[in-house]
């Protein structure tokens, strides 16, 4: 912190926090600038992560809102805390502009993150940028977040402008209190900035320079907040003031809060002020959708038309995808209602196959919604104008049989060379263009994907399958913003889990008490047969060994693609060990994927199949890579086998499957 000897108030501040603030549209209106009581916030959960940047230990603590709700999305506020001080200054000071921050993360009901930043003097460093990235990403993959406001104040102001200066895309709003915007004229605190930068201004000008938000007033496009005080001598307010005059002649949305007898502190009242105006301009920015169906009560039975990422196929486990998780959801926000989704999407179809079975798959079942989803197949085989063509004589049949209907654009991609992002955007243009000229609502899934993948790559890529196929993370995802556009209201399907019996055909056996046949790796190949003796001392067990000693990830995928759909077995054990490396993170997601996908049927799960995470006491294999593989296991709708003590995994195992056959 700085010095006590100050003589503003800042030098028991510290360089204040940068915060960002993730604040759902439903609860944008809440009034912050009272003194009053607000709701709370709960305890601190202090989160580890290795940094991917050096594999350092890194830290940032969260706070949930009091009555955090899974099902609903949540805003974010993360605060980045001051020169001298760490990650629990914005957490349990109680300064003015650290009140405040916790105040609106606590009244907008948003999750509440502090993070090191690499703690004291950061300013936001080059690997202070690279943490708060991951941070983003990591935290997009644990919760449903809507919007980002970075926030902070003296360093903590600094390093929120030069974030979202350098990272606009993943910032929604800023409020910067008593910080600079300009790392080159800025003359405090030159060692420790020199130190955090790797060099002097003459040594790493463009390290400076691309932390300085003056320089950069067209990337600020999103409404910002900044408080400045006339006699600040510690972070002098002339760049700020200088920034506000050049966002105001691009006219965005700038509020600078100046006091000319202030200090090196902002009071309450113009934090919460500051943060008002954010919060406000981004509920004007971004209305809430209009709902398709007014009422509600109207909507009884929705077909989904499309192709193989509408069916039910084996990148989302082979038990259900978007459509049955768009009734899932609908369920959650009108549970009284009596909603059925029929899900009519067949692999490799484009709009001619879906044409030609409209009448038996989608108009006999007498809809009063049909969503078409078609184009990654188009793109491949069919013109932009027979595409066009077939969407408007699609919509043309539904509405004859007055029909509802709403076109979802394709989700986004890994681009290749089959199916090239350019080429799929064009195709996209061409759904929202019959949108638009036919007036039927359009649920753009490509660009809700785009805007995560800007956001937190990482988090988007876990999503996928493989190149093209999202996994059940990703159909939980469409199906939120599916039901987003219908209703006009959020939802959130993150905390669904996999469908319960995790295990049916192995508990449709065992009680007929026919063979089962499983292919398990181990040690899970030799504890499945006493396993399932203990439930029934009769049950008959033929076990394949999947030997993984010394086996690389792409092996395992070549086992995987070799032997498990020839096999057909009726039980499948995944226990990919913590040894089996890949060449780099990207080998070993997709690997690791297409594993699962190879141990499941094409279609419909004909077996089971389960995900046992690695047995190890060695901290030093439980890095990233294992978390990722809970993930992804999780994310492919498969449950999980985990257990907690490895001395006693045989044990919880046994119980694990006694529980599912008694389900």
């Amino acid at each position: 912190m700085i010095p006590l000897k100050q003589s503003h108030k800042v030098g028991q501040f510290g360089l204040r926090i940068a915060r960002i603030c993730i604040i759902p549209l439903l609860c944008m209106t809440t009034g912050l600038a009272t003194e009053g009581p607000v709701n709370e916030l709960a305890p601190p959960l202090d989160v580890r992560f290795t940094a991917k940047l050096d594999g350092s230990e890194q830290r940032y603590l969260v706070r949930l809102p009091k009555g955090f709700d899974a099902k609903q999305p949540h805003g974010l506020v993360i605060a980045l805390h001051g020169h001298g001080s760490d990650r629990w200054q914005f957490v349990n000071d109680e300064r003015d502009e650290c009140r405040a921050a916790r105040d609106a993360a606590a009244k907008s009901q948003s999750i509440y993150v502090s993070p090191d930043y690499r703690a004291k003097t950061s300013w936001m460093s080059p690997a202070a940028e690279a943490d708060l990235l991951q941070i983003l990403d990591d935290l997009h993959q644990r919760y449903r977040i809507d919007h980002v406001i970075l926030c902070g104040g003296s360093m903590g102001g600094t390093s929120a402008l030069a974030f979202a200066a350098m990272h606009p895309e993943t910032i929604d709003g800023v409020v910067s209190m008593n910080g600079t915007a300009n790392m080159v004229e800025y003359a405090g605190f030159t060692e420790a900035i020199s130190a955090a930068y790797g060099g002097t201004k003459t040594e790493q000008l463009q390290v400076y320079r691309s932390r300085s938000a003056e320089f950069f007033p067209e990337r600020l496009s999103m409404p910002i907040g900044l408080t400045t005080g006339g006699l600040d001598t510690l972070v002098p307010a002339e760049s700020t003031l200088r920034l506000t005059e050049a966002l105001k002649q691009r006219q965005s949305p700038v509020k600078q809060i100046h006091r000319p007898a202030g200090g090196h502190e902002t009071n309450y009242a113009d934090a919460c002020e500051a943060f008002q105006f954010v919060i406000d301009t981004l509920h004007q920015s971004r209305p809430q959708p209009k709902p398709l169906i007014t009422p509600i009560e109207k909507l009884h039975t929705i077909v989904c038309l499309g192709d193989s990422v509408t069916g039910v196929y084996y990148h989302t486990g082979g038990r259900r995808a978007y459509p049955e998780m768009l009734e899932v959801g609908l369920h959650q926000l009108f549970p009284d209602r009596n909603i059925q989704v029929v899900n009519a999407g067949i692999s490799g179809q484009t709009t001619q196959d879906g044409l030609a079975r409209l009448e038996t798959d989608v108009l006999s079942k007498k809809p009063d919604l049909v969503t078409i989803s078609f184009g990654l197949n188009d793109m491949t085989r069919l013109t932009p104008e027979l595409f066009r063509s077939n969407l408007e004589l699609l919509i043309q049949r539904c509405r004859d049989r007055n029909s509802l209907v709403m076109l979802c654009t394709p989700n986004a991609v890994i681009d290749t060379t089959s199916r090239p992002i350019s080429k799929l955007e064009a195709y996209c243009d061409v759904i929202r263009e019959v949108g638009q000229t036919l007036s039927v609502p359009v649920c753009d899934q490509y660009r809700a994907g785009i805007r995560l993948k800007s956001r937190a790559p990482w988090t988007w890529r876990l999503t996928m399958s493989d190149e093209i196929h999202p996994n059940m993370d990703g159909h939980k995802r469409m199906a939120e913003e599916l039901c987003r556009s219908i209703t006009g209201q959020a939802t959130s399907l993150q905390a669904i889990g996999p469908p319960r019996p995790s295990i049916p055909r192995t508990r449709a056996l065992l009680q007929q008490r026919r063979p089962i046949r499983v292919l398990a790796m181990p040690p899970y190949d030799s504890w499945i047969e006493p396993a399932l003796q203990r439930i029934d001392p009769n049950a008959k067990t033929e076990v394949t060994t999947w030997s993984t000693a010394g086996k690389s990830l792409a092996t395992l995928e070549k086992d995987a693609h070799d032997q498990v759909r020839s096999l057909k077995p009726d039980l499948v054990i995944l226990a990919i060990p913590i040894t089996a490396k890949a060449e780099t993170d990207e080998q070993f997601i997709r690997s690791t994927s297409w594993i699962m996908n190879w141990s499941l049927s094409f279609g419909l799960q004909e077996w089971d199949c389960l995900v046992a995470l690695p047995l190890t006491t060695d901290a030093n294999l439980n890095g990233p890579q294992r978390e990722w593989s809970r993930q992804l296991g999780w994310a492919q709708d498969l449950d999980l086998i985990e257990p907690s003590d490895p001395s006693a995994a045989q044990q919880q195992f046994d119980d694990w499957f006694a529980k599912q056959i008694d389900h």
